[in-house]
């Protein structure tokens, strides 16, 4: 998979693969086999030629114009995230971010030592993870510890079987790692190539979502607890492009409020973020 070539074609076509007649207004007829829309469907509903559509698909077209982009978005029915995502295809990626500096490093991670009782982390556009809370360490079972991979770690058979709303979450994460991370990246390219031996990432990487709920509830199966719910927000880190704060939080009065008192009781008050 090579996200740099003709992204824009492959990016319009993956979302038009995804979006189905009923989401744009128009009447499902019986015995449809097509995947999403049809080509045809797409360039009428954008107002353009069936024709020059496929020229962008195929990236035989230049750069089309704004005119075309906000049609195309429309048609497609992209929300203002992948609107963006579509005009920065379209015009060209900006250069590579750098890693942060050792000074700022060294600061996120001492604010994050800090806070003893609160489960949060910070991820990179690659989503890696760069800082993390004791308390999100242990909840997650390592996978939310410094050096993880938020993306990664949810393609294994734990988190597969015990998140409930694993489809959901997972699409989510991956939007992020597509919407912050370059597509030149030699990290992203690594990503892709270790995950690509689940089918599940390949399936979803496909999509080409890169937007997903940012803040939300969701479910962990624990035995003997069932079903406890867990309130999950995620923060811009105004500083650091495409970096990502996210804090875990437990909903007043329910298990995980319990859960968390636990696991906050058993980590050691003087164990740094960064170890």
């Amino acid at each position: 998979m090579n996200p740099s070539r003709n992204a824009l074609g492959v990016y319009v076509r993956a979302r038009r693969n995804v979006t189905q007649p009923e989401d744009v207004g128009l009447i499902r007829q019986q015995g449809r086999r097509v995947t999403g829309l049809r080509r045809h469907e797409v360039a009428e509903l954008a107002g353009i030629s069936a024709e020059y559509y496929l020229r962008i698909e195929q990236g035989r077209v230049g750069r089309p114009s704004e005119q075309v982009l906000s049609s195309l978005a429309r048609a497609l029915h992209l929300d203002e995230e992948s609107v963006a995502h579509l005009h920065r295809l379209a015009g060209g990626q900006p250069p590579m971010r750098g890693a942060p500096s050792p000074e700022i490093a060294e600061r996120i991670t001492r604010t994050l030592s800090r806070w003893y009782r609160t489960a949060a982390y910070i991820s990179d556009p690659h989503r890696d993870i760069v800082a993390s809370t004791p308390l999100a360490a242990a909840l997650g079972h390592g996978g939310l510890a410094v050096g993880s991979n938020q993306v990664a770690a949810l393609f294994n058979a734990r988190m597969k079987g015990t998140l409930v709303e694993w489809e959901a979450m997972t699409r989510s994460a991956v939007a992020t790692l597509r919407r912050d991370a370059h597509p030149d990246s030699p990290r992203l390219a690594e990503l892709v190539r270790k995950l690509s031996s689940d089918p599940d990432f390949v399936r979803i990487w496909e999509r080409q979502d890169v937007s997903g709920p940012e803040d939300t509830t969701f479910h962990i199966a624990i035995e003997g607890l069932g079903d406890v719910a867990i309130d999950a927000h995620n923060f811009a880190v105004r500083s650091l492009a495409g970096y990502q704060l996210t804090v875990l939080s437990a909903p007043p009065g329910g298990i995980a409020e319990t859960l968390f008192a636990g696991l906050a009781a058993s980590v050691p008050l003087s164990e740094a973020a960064g170890g």
